[in-house]
């Protein structure tokens, strides 16, 4: 049986660089894409690529050279690439809203769309995007963060619709609060996220590289890792379901156009 292969973007650390371990440990080929200088600290094994995520060609020039021609084959792909900004909305620039929007959004988009012919050709192909429970429950302070990871969640939800009749999966895995660096950015006053979430559980990185295997292997689309709210889930379970048939069947009926 081949090697099956992985694709996952900021994965020097935190979730990518625990989901690169959880593939790698099952013996999949792993491709680890981030900034120059996270990557250094990579464990030995992994395929390294440098690679912006917000910036188009260089998403095409690095699937390709990680599936060995232009029409080569990944079969996971994971858009798990992103940033924090803690504080209130006020009290950050412009700047760095844009740099949100820029790298939770765009860089997801792009991935997508980047990935698509790769995930094709790998015959039941998947795209694993990241969210959070962020885009299930805005969070304050995280105003713009939230307002991307919905954007994650919504982009998710309409592709698993389109690509369906691709033969290509889309699955969205939603953490809780995750102990990663992230949780160390401060505010404008100097508190950072981690003093402020206080005594909260915190997910490992571990535990949402499982969901991510999960996501590879399952059927479902969303993966809520932690303490999602329960009551918003089953409200949001039957609606999607609903969408999805009356999609489903408006996208296999015959053109009404006269």
């Amino acid at each position: 049986m081949p090697q099956r292969s992985i694709f996952i973007t900021g994965g020097a650390g935190g979730i990518g660089l625990a989901t690169a371990l959880r593939f790698a440990s099952a013996g999949w080929r792993v491709g680890v894409g981030d900034l120059a200088d996270a990557l250094g600290g990579l464990p030995v094994g992994f395929e390294r690529y440098v690679h912006d995520v917000t910036d188009a060609d260089a998403w095409t020039d690095v699937l390709t050279r990680f599936s060995g021609s232009s029409d080569g084959a990944i079969d996971v792909l994971v858009n798990n690439a992103g940033i924090l900004r803690f504080g209130w909305f006020e009290e950050q620039t412009a700047a760095a809203h844009a740099a949100l929007v820029d790298v939770n959004v765009k860089g997801v988009v792009l991935g997508a769309g980047a990935a698509l012919p790769f995930l094709r050709s790998a015959a039941g192909g998947c795209l694993i995007n990241i969210a959070s429970l962020a885009s299930l429950q805005a969070t304050p302070r995280l105003a713009v963060y939230s307002a991307t990871k919905f954007a994650v969640r919504g982009l998710s939800e309409a592709l698993a619709l389109e690509w369906e009749r691709l033969g290509v999966r889309v699955a969205c895995v939603e953490p809780a609060l995750i102990d990663t660096p992230m949780l160390d950015h401060d505010d404008a006053g100097g508190l950072s996220f981690r003093r402020a979430v206080g005594g909260a559980d915190l997910l490992s990185a571990e535990m949402v590289a499982d969901a991510v295997w999960s996501a590879a292997h399952g059927d479902d689309l969303h993966y809520p890792v932690g303490a999602a709210p329960e009551a918003l889930l089953q409200e949001i379970a039957p609606r999607l379901a609903f969408q999805r048939r009356q999609w489903r069947e408006r996208l296999a009926a015959p053109s009404q156009r006269s």
